[in-house]
């Protein structure tokens, strides 16, 4: 009965942003993992969570009249990539941000990544979109560049889209900034900046 509930709760939602917001500049920002699917986790942390609450705080930020932002999950629950591609395109979104955390093995390695899809249809388009943000947040954070992925979701969004790694958990600095408020605000306020 859930999952029923859910799904239609899901088309409702497509339906009322689909004939919502004419005339304004429309940002989604896509919220990585939930439910099931954790993401990486390190010291009881995890990436579903912490993407969750950065998500939350750039739609708080917003309060532009010309700009709406719309968040692909507002709880954590689990959406498979096919629907939430599908539900992304639905929105007939000006720019895609999706926000992750990453991780590596060796823990020096630090600072946010910005990918793009040469696969998709507006790679250009969505590399400039990425090269705006990447100039803007590297004033403030450590950046290791615009990178080249074709994941699925940067494949087949119909719209400039850029996948952000906010970070390693894995990187003490890093894990320190991510899973602190002070910190979860000014990656929040870095991010809003650039699309505000």
């Amino acid at each position: 009965m859930k999952k029923v509930l859910r799904v239609f709760g899901f088309a409702l939602l497509l339906f009322t942003f689909s004939f919502s917001y004419a005339g304004e500049k429309i940002i989604v920002i896509d919220i990585g993992h939930g439910g099931k699917d954790d993401g990486f986790a390190v010291d009881g942390f995890k990436e579903k969570d912490l993407a969750f609450e950065i998500g939350l705080k750039i739609l708080a930020l917003n309060k532009a009249e010309d700009v709406k932002i719309i968040i692909t999950r507002e709880g954590d629950y689990f959406v498979p990539l096919k629907d939430r591609v599908e539900h992304i395109n639905s929105l007939n979104a000006d720019y895609v941000i999706s926000l992750h955390i990453n991780s590596h093995k060796d823990a020096k390695v630090n600072g946010f990544e910005f990918y793009v899809s040469d696969e998709n249809a507006l790679s250009e388009e969505s590399k400039a979109f990425a090269q705006h943000i990447e100039s803007s947040i590297s004033k403030e954070f450590s950046s290791q560049g615009i990178k080249n992925a074709n994941f699925f979701i940067l494949k087949n969004i119909k719209t400039p889209v850029t996948l952000i790694e906010m970070g390693f958990l894995s990187n003490p600095d890093d894990w320190k900034l991510l899973t602190s408020v002070k910190g979860q605000d000014k990656i929040a306020a870095a991010i809003y900046n650039t699309i505000k």
